[in-house]
Parts: C-alpha cells; sequence; structure tokens
C-alpha cells in the first residue's frame, strides 16, 4: 500500500492524463462505431416508412404510359420509382413545340390521385428530335409535394461570342 501512495504522490498529473487520455478514446469509438455501424440499414432512413400507404403499382405504370401513348406526338414514354420520387421520361415527334411537350405533360398529372401527387415529387423529361420545322429540345421539370404546378428549367441557347 505504501508503494501504491508513493506512486500517486509522484505521478499526479501523469496519473489523471492518462485517466483522461483512456476516457476520450473510448468515447471517440463509441461515437465512431454508432456513426459508422449504427442506424439505419437504408440510405433514406426513416424517410419512407409509410410509403406501403402510397404504392405506384405496375398496373398504375402502364396505364399511364398507354394513356401517354394514344397521343400522335408521343413516341415513346417510360416511368420508374425511386424513393419519394416518380421519374417519367417522354419522347415527342420532331415537329412537336416545347410548349405542346409541356402542356401534355402538365395534363398528365390528371391520372395522378391526390394522395399520390401529395406524397411524391415527380421528375419529367421531355425529348424531341430536330426537324427541318424546329429546333428540338431537351427539358426537365420537376413537381414537388408541396408545389402547384411544374417548374420548367431555361432552355434557352447560349449564343457562343466570338473572341
Amino acid at each position: 500500500m505504501k508503494k501504491i501512495k508513493e506512486l500517486w504522490q509522484k505521478n499526479k498529473i501523469l496519473v489523471v492524463l492518462v485517466t483522461i487520455l483512456i476516457a476520450c478514446f473510448i468515447s471517440i469509438c463509441v461515437v465512431v462505431v454508432t456513426y459508422f455501424f449504427g442506424g439505419s440499414s437504408t440510405v433514406y432512413g426513416n424517410r419512407l416508412e409509410d410509403i406501403d400507404k402510397y404504392p405506384v403499382t405496375e398496373s398504375f405504370k402502364t396505364e399511364y404510359i398507354s394513356k401517354i401513348k394514344e397521343n400522335k406526338e408521343v413516341t415513346n414514354a417510360t416511368i420508374k420509382t425511386k424513393g419519394r420520387v416518380i421519374y417519367i421520361n417522354i419522347d415527342f415527334v420532331a415537329d412537336t413545340t416545347l410548349i405542346e411537350a409541356e402542356s401534355k405533360s402538365t395534363a398528365s398529372l390528371e391520372q395522378f390521385t391526390e394522395e399520390l401527387l401529395s406524397y411524391y415529387d415527380i421528375n419529367f423529361i421531355l425529348t424531341s428530335d430536330a426537324s427541318s420545322n424546329s429546333d428540338g429540345f431537351t427539358i426537365m421539370g420537376a413537381k414537388n409535394v408541396n408545389g402547384t404546378g411544374i417548374a420548367w428549367n431555361n432552355n434557352t441557347k447560349k449564343e457562343s461570342s466570338a473572341e
């Protein structure tokens, strides 16, 4: 017991510092393990817990695509769901104007139920090849859950200046 007291008297500061160092190391290890290995196993975390209440079925997808393809201006359409986002790609014939394409895709939102529109974000990609009558276009639009309409990106071409 005398040796321990003597060791304590000579090395008080060193013992306290080593104790603090060990406590810090243990707390860092706990934080690292819970951050990298703990938590959710999905990429989305708990954001998709109630996705089963709002299913986008294969029958809805095929019905939506067939309705879109009824338009004579549409050549191809695809729809896919990833997380809480529905991606819709629509290809139009070469002579379709940008305004017609945007109005067709906006009108296609009527096929979605209010529940789906209030849960999923919807992204559109509209494409058309160039022809002798039109320049063609590729434009993206998005409608989020809280939005009332589709926000389209700016599709204007920039003139390159010869400097």
